[in-house]
């Protein structure tokens, strides 16, 4: 595998890792999306972990890994 697509893979396993994690924070907290939406401090967390992701595949692709 060229170290571009490995860098490509990389930030897409952090990506979905991150939504996946973001999920099971709301799984065990209990969250409803039918009884209420989500609060300023769930979109943090979500961010928080989504937010690497696409911070390295920002960072592959300025260094021209396309």
């Amino acid at each position: 595998m060229s170290n571009s697509s490995r860098g490509l893979m990389i930030a897409a396993t952090l990506i979905i890792g991150g939504v996946m994690a973001f999920f099971l924070f709301l799984y065990l907290t209990g969250h409803d999306p039918d009884e209420r939406p989500l609060s300023l401090m769930e979109w943090v967390i979500a961010g928080v972990l989504i937010g690497p992701g696409f911070g390295y595949l920002l960072k592959w692709r300025k260094t021209g890994g396309r």
